[in-house]
């Protein structure tokens, strides 16, 4: 007969903080902080932890269960929490094929096209850059379609995933545990999916590449998920607050493992590493229960009718109309149009509702931004569609309504609504219903949730119920710190490019006395005479490679700069191309550029940055996130970023979308010295062909 051998369950629990330097391939196996053993694989020997930080690398060969570490086993149970703070290297990271290895090496030796090839060879010859590039040149021919009959390569979309799995190296995140998967969109950079019973929940679309707080908390069946990252950042909590994402009412592994995996990093052929800071397990006592951080809950189950028990927690039901029976299974409804309300304290963020189907099935609501009983919203399904309607000033108005998506008969289904104030999301069973969110604010600050039925059933039970506010503290068990927030306070140059048409070099600026110097490039940025700054070119004839002006600046250790951006062109189709940008720099051989990427050969935008350092840009470690639309043709954006000489973020229209620090790419890098700053039309695979610059704000902390 064969035998198993029962794990070793973990009981105490554990902060890790990877303080403590290790060298790639020797960091499975070593000892936490809190005397607990980092598992998981690394079949390629590139885990690394390095400048306070885990490193996990591209692997050559994509995969799930070849990269991650893990922690446990433990015995799951309500309450039991696990927190992850990291940076994935590009939620958009995807296995695919690149260009062929030809033109990959020829794009790599005349780089930007700044400097003649050879002089590029010598300048990365001279570079501490070029200890990655044997494993690059690797990576690159596993990749390149010419090779493909000796390395297949899989389709892989999802990227990374978070949370609690049964096995210590989980061979598919997908299908497995409760946890968080980054799935790539392209366009819309990532899209953050949770795993609810056998589906994939999809939580937030247009997920940006930030450092960001995954938090998973069991219970004894399912789970709840939360995330949190910088102010304003798209779909996330506000540190150091969370926002409740889904919840799992099914999955019950009774034993699992806190673990981080990934299984492919970069896209087309780019190096990008993910960066893990801390991971925290723990027990938290307050949220030991079925309903875990819930503002209102009621399990709905028991004896009597419905309002004759207080709600755990929470006041009081109102019952509008008819009544509800408790029953072991659930809450039935008695009567025709029942109609029954819990009022909570703050509008809710997440609302949760089992519904257990047996034989006939009719039509449920579940109501929330209840305001009374002429203003709420419902969201109905029933046995053949679902619907979505507001009720407004006593009046009802359908706004969705599809077959595509009904209650399963004889089954427990699961219904969520996802609410950010402004915009909302409906699930049944994990997918989402009418395939999009919903952006309207009516009633977005009313404080009821409830429950409905247009039929009495004796068999469709309504059972625990409950609402989360819309973001929540992170607990004090589960803080493992902040991410990288700048704080900037005092304008000291601002530039209106006032003035006649004229080269923008030699203009002083509008307040700041500081004055334009043209630093790189044979282009030409210029005054327009009516108050921008205008890149010389068109379609026809773009501008000539890479082109920066900038200014003096008196505060080497930090600059946060901002100037609004019109990219050429009103639209897709007519050859415009954006590049226009910031830099900061430090010498001739040392700056960082950011720049928009608007092109008619891709369906969204990007925002990138790139690293000339030490005399060389590699152009292949060049990090960017994907932005959807939020960058336009013709459409003026803001485009900010703030830099301490290793750290930076940036924003457009003040929303956070990409995080770095430069020991992320370049581990042994001193901080740079901010000596100028200024605008730039870069090269990015093509050349600006006139991009508007207006405003441009400098700020010091």
């Amino acid at each position: 007969m064969q035998t198993f051998n029962k794990p070793n369950i973990v009981q105490k629990s554990l902060t890790d903080s990877y303080t403590q330097k290790c060298p790639a391939g020797r960091t499975i196996g070593t000892i936490s902080p809190s005397g607990v053993v980092r598992k998981g694989a690394d079949v390629e020997n590139i885990i690394a932890i390095d400048n306070g930080a885990l490193r996990f690398q591209p692997l050559v060969k994509p995969g799930w269960g070849k990269q991650g570490i893990a922690y446990g086993p433990y015995t799951r149970t309500n309450g039991l929490a696990f927190a992850a703070l990291l940076l994935n290297g590009h939620n958009t990271s995807q296995a695919e094929r690149i260009e062929s290895l030809g033109k990959r090496l020829h794009r790599w030796l005349i780089g930007g096209e700044t400097q003649k090839p050879l002089n590029r060879f010598h300048s990365w010859l001279k570079s501490p850059q070029k200890w990655w590039m044997g494993r690059r040149l690797w990576w690159w021919i596993c990749s390149s379609p010419e090779f493909r009959k000796y390395f297949p390569l899989s389709k892989l979309d999802e990227n990374l995933a978070v949370g609690w799995f049964p096995q210590e190296v989980p061979q598919n995140p997908r299908s497995e545990g409760n946890g968080f998967i980054v799935h790539a969109t392209g366009t819309e950079n990532g899209e953050l999916w949770t795993r609810v019973g056998n589906n994939l929940l999809s939580c937030v679309k247009g997920l940006q590449n930030i450092q960001t707080y995954y938090i998973v908390i069991l219970r004894e069946k399912g789970a709840a998920y939360y995330a949190a990252s910088v102010p304003n950042a798209h779909g996330l909590g506000n540190y150091p607050n969370m926002r409740p994402l889904a919840i799992d009412a099914f999955n019950d592994d009774p034993t699992v493992y806190a673990a981080i995996y990934q299984s492919v990093l970069g896209q087309i052929g780019f190096r990008i590493d993910t960066r893990v800071y801390g991971a925290q397990i723990t027990e938290i006592p307050a949220l030991a229960t079925w309903y875990g951080t819930a503002q209102a809950a009621d399990s709905l189950m028991g004896t009597g009718m419905l309002d004759t028990a207080t709600t755990q927690p929470g006041g009081n039901w109102q019952l509008w109309q008819g009544n509800y029976q408790r029953s072991s299974k659930g809450s039935f409804p008695t009567q025709a149009d029942s109609l029954a309300v819990l009022n909570c304290e703050a509008a809710s963020g997440l609302v949760h509702l089992l519904v257990e189907t047996q034989g006939q099935t009719t039509e449920i609501s579940l109501l929330w931004r209840v305001c009374d009983r002429n203003n709420y919203w419902s969201f109905q399904a029933s046995g053949h569609k679902c619907r979505l309607r507001l009720r407004q000033n006593g009046k009802w108005q359908t706004l969705a309504v599809s077959d595509l998506w009904s209650l399963q008969p004889n089954a427990i289904n699961s219904l969520q609504i996802s609410d950010q104030g402004e915009q909302f999301s409906l699930y049944l069973n994990g997918k989402l219903v009418f395939n999009k969110p919903f952006t309207d604010s009516r009633l977005q600050t009313a404080t009821g949730i409830g429950i409905g039925a247009t039929q009495a059933n004796h068999n469709i039970y309504f059972r625990t119920l409950e609402a989360h506010a819309r973001t929540i503290p992170i607990p004090e068990e589960l803080n493992l710190g902040s991410p990288w927030i700048p704080q900037s306070r005092e304008v000291l140059i601002t530039e209106d490019f006032a003035g006649s048409t004229l080269d923008l070099a030699g203009k002083t600026t509008t307040t700041g006395n500081k004055v334009w110097h043209k630093q790189i490039g044979e282009g030409m940025i210029e005054l327009t005479g009516d108050g921008s700054a205008k890149v010389r070119g068109d379609a026809k004839n773009p501008n000539p490679g890479c082109t920066a002006y900038t200014l003096a600046w008196d505060n080497p250790e930090f600059a946060e700069i901002e100037v609004q951006i019109i990219p050429p062109g009103t639209r897709r189709g007519q050859g415009e191309k954006g590049r226009g940008g910031l830099i900061f720099w430090q010498d001739t051989n040392n700056y960082i550029i950011v720049n928009n990427w608007l092109d008619d050969v891709y369906g969204g935008a990007s925002i990138s940055s790139f690293f000339h350092l030490n005399g060389f840009e590699e152009l292949y470690d060049a990090v960017w996130t994907n932005v959807g639309d939020r960058v336009k043709w013709g459409v003026p954006h803001q485009l900010r970023m703030a830099f301490d000489g290793i750290n930076y973020t940036i924003y457009v229209n003040d929303e956070p979308v990409l995080y770095r620090a430069i020991t992320d790419v370049y581990p042994d890098i001193a901080p740079l010295a901010i000596n100028r700053v200024g605008i730039v039309a870069n090269w990015e695979w093509g050349n600006d062909t006139g991009s508007i610059f207006n405003n441009f704000v400098a700020r010091c902390q």
